[in-house]
């Protein structure tokens, strides 16, 4: 986040001396608890870089199952605010005005419209008294709003398109079969469900008093940020009432669409497989209900009431997911390991220490650096704790220990750690390199900020686990290349990270195409149609250290005789932050269709300068290839505050087919070796 991309070599993982960086001060990495993000029946925290300035802000769900309280925004003081960073100021009442008053469960950041800011999605669980709440969506106003990244205004009608399945009764907002609708939900997550580059969502519901008499819902963005409900969602016959508090979106079985995993509170919990299998457009039975087979058959069945949460994470270092379940049986947590055939095997061993006490949420995070997962343990009604990984340490005896207890130093804060804590959330608050903590606490007590002070930065490069193997082909398609990246960190922050598809046609200069995070720790980038030649292309992703992780090439021969809608040339030249600015042009080139030029990662509030030229004539300059040369047209423009641009107008009409066009821009940048940097170019050519 912080960095765009490195293109110095790859990172090497840490030598076995950095694997015992826990022996530099055991015991001692989260010393003091301080209250950083108010208090209420505070039900869970998300972390995201509202305002695009470098470092993450808080969002924290109110209300839960009390009365209903507002939600909270907490700005970092870093980056833009000019101040420390990991420090926080509370600007609920700025950013989230217009919001009501809810019963708040879940709080989601995610870029539902694509203009790179991030928006806002608030569950909320309703009563029987009430018929189930309205749950929230706001639009960042940032990007193409041309307002203050980081405010958010209260759009929940217009995010909902068409309902399918939703009783008319339900609705509250523009009525037959569009707008807000009620239901009881405690967590809903954004991804890529159909692989067609936009994010979309996955609805869970549990039903008054947590009964299992509602239907959890799919709903496929169309593009724009507008969600229209897909149903079914489920092959005939399949449960998809459930006590579900929690829900997660992942690749399971290596095929790279996104799995559902859904713990149940007082019931089995479940997987579905999704059977998009690479496709963009959903079977008649878009995903399966496998329980059967990949738990019960397995012998990993639920027994208990008390099953809140599961998290997913590549906890034994095969490189496929494996899923830590939340009191799965009685107060006991399993991890069930995924065997990479979609079966799971519950390791009853593999938990160390486990008190057998009613905790509601884990995360997962490489508190110690040494390049592992360990695990953060949310405690209902006792002590939070941690639970050490011995992988890096060759995993001998139990994968986890629990802190305090055999060799594991006691790593939680000596005080201020025995509330009801309901959700902890894991990153590097401070830009110090470690991982921090935060909790979210109920009963109206204070939420807490766990500073890690190890000290000591992240010098574990992402790894991809797999990433899309082109063949020839000779149909001039899009092509589009999937790279599912593992590294030292959990899911949220991963789907963070800048990801680069880089690539290059019969050896010519490389081209750069920002890949999109589909979530679940995938990336989508796509190599347009119409190009033929030898392709060779290879994936770079960088962590929020600015580690970089390159895999390996694949080459490919494609036959076209078209010629790609928007092409992308050579790369931007980084300036700020080590980013380099990225040009899209979205639409097409139709006679009075509409079109829009997106800038982003830029020089915040700078002066820049768009080019266009119906040839090209590439020059090297200002560290880079300036593809739209010779000028036909210069356009002074200015970045917003988070240094993107956005400028929407109609195609003409007129122009004669076969007209060229390219187009690239400047921006200010005073960090930049020139004092500028340039964005990579795109061509155009009119059908």
């Amino acid at each position: 986040m912080r960095t765009l991309i490195s293109l110095a070599a790859l990172a090497t993982l840490a030598s076995p001396a950095a694997a015992q960086l826990t022996d530099l001060q055991p015991g001692r990495n989260f010393p003091t608890a301080a209250t950083n993000f108010g208090s209420g029946r505070s039900e869970n925290l998300d972390v995201g870089d509202i305002d695009n300035d470098g470092d993450f802000d808080v969002g924290v769900a109110n209300g839960g199952d009390g009365s209903a309280q507002g939600n909270y925004i907490y700005l970092n003081n870093g980056g833009a605010q000019g101040g420390v960073e990991g420090t926080f100021t509370n600007a609920s009442s700025a950013r989230l005005s217009g919001f009501p008053n809810d019963t708040s469960r879940d709080l989601e950041f995610a870029d539902f419209d694509m203009d790179n800011d991030l928006d806002i999605y608030i569950s909320n669980r309703g009563t029987t008294v009430n018929g189930g709440e309205v749950s929230r969506a706001g639009i960042n106003q940032g990007g193409m709003q041309g307002g203050s990244t980081g405010f958010f205004s209260e759009r929940t009608d217009d995010f909902w398109g068409t309902l399918v399945s939703v009783p008319g009764t339900d609705e509250v907002g523009t009525v037959n079969g569009e707008g807000a609708w009620r239901d009881y939900s405690c967590d809903c997550d954004f991804a890529d469900l159909d692989n067609d580059g936009d994010l979309d969502l996955f609805h869970s519901s549990y039903g008054p008093n947590i009964n299992g008499t509602r239907d959890s819902r799919i709903f496929l963005n169309d593009g724009t940020g507008r969600f229209d409900e897909m149903w079914t969602w489920a092959a005939p016959g399949a449960d998809i009432r459930t006590h579900t508090l929690d829900i997660d979106l992942a690749d399971l079985d290596g095929d790279y669409d996104l799995d559902v995993i859904m713990s149940s509170r007082d019931s089995q919990a479940r997987i579905f497989r999704s059977n998009l299998n690479g496709a963009t457009t959903f079977p008649a039975n878009p995903f399966t209900d496998i329980t059967q087979t990949a738990l019960l058959n397995q012998g990993a069945i639920f027994s208990g009431d008390s099953n809140y949460e599961g998290e997913f994470g590549d906890l034994d270092g095969d490189g496929d997911f494996d899923i830590w379940m939340k009191n799965y049986q009685g107060f006991t947590d399993r991890i069930l390991r995924n065997n990479g055939n979609l079966t799971f095997t519950q390791m009853n061993s593999w938990i160390a220490g486990d008190p057998s006490v009613d905790e509601n949420e884990v995360d997962l995070f490489d508190y110690d650096g040494d390049g592992d997962l360990d695990a953060f343990l949310a405690n209902f009604s006792g002590t939070n704790r941690i639970y050490q990984s011995s992988l890096a340490d060759g995993g001998g005896g139990a994968l986890y220990t629990r802190s305090g207890s055999g060799a594991a130093a006691n790593e939680t804060p000596s005080s201020s750690n025995s509330g009801t804590t309901l959700d902890g959330e894991a990153a590097d608050m401070d830009g110090d390199g470690d991982v921090d903590l935060m909790l979210a606490n109920d009963g109206n007590q204070a939420n807490r900020y766990w500073e890690n002070v190890l000290g000591v930065p992240d010098t574990h490069a992402p790894t991809f686990e797999r990433f899309t193997q082109q063949g020839n082909k000779s149909d001039g398609t899009d092509t589009v290349i999937l790279a599912q990246v593992r590294d030292n960190h959990n899911y949220y922050n991963i789907d963070y990270y800048n990801a680069f598809l880089i690539y290059t046609v019969d050896g010519a200069n490389e081209t750069c195409v920002s890949m999109f995070a589909q979530r679940g720790q995938q990336f989508r980038g796509v190599i347009p149609g119409g190009i033929d030649g030898a392709i060779s292309y290879h994936v770079e992703v960088t962590d929020d250290a600015g580690n970089t992780g390159t895999s390996t090439t694949v080459s490919y021969n494609q036959t076209s005789s078209g010629t790609p809608v928007w092409e992308n040339l050579g790369c931007g030249t980084p300036g700020f932050d080590d980013r380099a600015p990225y040009l899209e042009m979205i639409g097409t080139q139709a006679g009075g269709s509409p079109i829009s030029l997106k800038i982003t990662d830029g020089n915040a509030s700078s002066p820049a300068l768009v080019w266009l030229s119906f040839s090209s004539t590439p020059i090297s300059a200002i560290g880079g290839v300036v593809y739209a040369f010779p000028f036909s047209s210069q356009v002074p423009i200015f970045t917003q505050t988070d240094g993107s641009f956005f400028a929407t107008t109609t195609w003409p009409a007129g122009l004669p087919v076969g007209t060229d066009h390219y187009w690239q821009a400047l921006v200010g940048d005073a960090s930049s070796i020139h004092e500028i940097t340039m964005t990579n170019a795109v061509h155009g050519q009119q059908p």
